[in-house]
């Protein structure tokens, strides 16, 4: 099963005229190839560290559409060691974990981008349906109820309540 909430992308802005080209290539999550090409080309170009995690992080995101998971992963890691405090990072590296069935690892990620943005609701479902699946029924029903507090559109949250016989 694909995680339940997709990737999430963050766009670069950078003012140097010689990156406009690869800098709009890389925000553009429509052509995965064409993101991994202008993603590369800010990666080689920039030695900022905030730039540079999102270059990425977006180029990861484009390995993860063409379904090449260690390729993702690497680039979320690069993203993360770039910039720490990349709590999207931490969350799309986790949707690459949960699509691998490395569910502990899944959690870790997830757990951590809800650390450094607490007010993440697709981290919170996410972390919920990994806790579903690794029997940890309470901290299941805590993270779907965190979820739907954020977001009370997320129906994903209220059925995974509804499956474990909870509710709000």
């Amino acid at each position: 099963m694909k995680f339940a909430s997709h990737l999430a992308v963050v766009l670069i802005f950078v003012s140097a005229a010689a990156h406009a080209d690869s800098v709009s290539d890389c925000n553009d999550g429509s052509n995965p190839a064409r993101q991994i090409s202008g993603c590369t080309q800010v990666i080689a170009q920039t030695m900022l560290d905030e730039t540079l995690s999102v270059a990425y992080m977006n180029r990861g995101i484009a390995y993860a559409e063409q379904n090449k998971p260690a390729k993702a992963l690497a680039d979320f890691s690069s993203s993360i060691g770039a910039n720490k405090a990349n709590g999207v990072a931490y969350y799309n590296r986790g949707n690459v974990h949960f699509d691998l069935r490395k569910l502990r690892h899944a959690e870790a990620d997830y757990s951590k981008a809800i650390e450094l943005e607490p007010d993440m609701a697709p981290a919170f479902l996410n972390r919920a349906l990994v806790n579903e699946r690794l029997g940890a029924r309470e901290a299941s029903i805590s993270d779907y109820r965190a979820a739907l507090a954020l977001d009370p559109m997320l129906s994903l949250a209220s059925a995974g309540l509804k499956r474990l016989g909870s509710s709000l």
